[in-house]
């Protein structure tokens, strides 16, 4: 057991260390979502008077495109380099592979997010920072990270790879989207949803049936 988790965190720190040295994820997921919502802000009237749920709407919207967008670089550079393919090589569990993936994603996205909370509060004079939100956060980009990865590996080679992703992608995030907004939204109105727990055990529950069954499956689709 103690070797599976050194084994995972080399993994995971190879992950890390690469994206240190070329940096394309975090570029591509925070530039991409500071555009989105410096656009919103200077196209808006007055930023001060913007609809919660519109502003939670374009937090989470950044979030989800820009991280497909981020993916399919991260998976792209695996397939150019031949380095997902040497780690299928390796006598482990393919499992171990997938979350490796999983967290090395996890983490690209959580330390993005915090750059796009802080540019959205910079901007529309609002504390993002909440433990509800930041909460939701964490549940949010577990439950986008296994998808993405999952996903992200089936079509790195395929040619509209960009447009694929985020087709295959968005359907499937739609309650967690929904679970975002609402918490992301309250959270502005200066409240707490009335619904919050509901919200969160759905949200975990949909991470839990997800994370399982794409861990499975992950297995037979790599060996094909």
């Amino acid at each position: 057991m103690r070797n599976w988790i050194e084994l995972l965190s080399t993994l995971t720190l190879k992950d890390i260390g690469l994206e240190i040295r070329t940096k394309e994820v975090f570029t591509t997921i925070i530039l991409f979502s500071i555009l989105v919502v410096s656009t919103f802000a200077i196209t808006s009237n007055n930023t001060l008077q913007i609809p919660e749920n519109v502003g939670a709407g374009i937090i989470w919207a950044s979030v989800i495109f820009s991280g497909s967008i981020a993916m399919i670089k991260f998976f792209a550079s695996e397939i150019e380099n031949e380095t997902l393919d040497a780690m299928l090589l390796m006598p482990v569990p393919r499992e171990l592979i997938f979350f490796s993936k999983l967290f090395s994603f996890f983490i690209f996205l959580s330390i993005s997010e915090m750059v796009i909370f802080a540019t959205f509060s910079v901007f529309y004079n609002v504390n993002v920072f909440s433990t509800d939100v930041l909460l939701t956060a964490v549940i949010f980009n577990f439950g986008f990270s296994s998808i993405g990865t999952f996903f992200g590996t089936i079509v790195a080679k395929a040619k509209s790879k960009e447009t694929l992703l985020a087709l295959l992608i968005v359907p499937i995030l739609i309650p967690l989207a929904m679970f975002a907004v609402e918490i992301t939204s309250a959270n502005l109105a200066g409240e707490q949803s009335e619904n919050i727990k509901t919200w969160i055990g759905l949200a975990i529950s949909f991470d839990i049936i997800f994370v399982v069954l794409l861990t499975f499956l992950f297995g037979k689709i790599v060996e094909e």
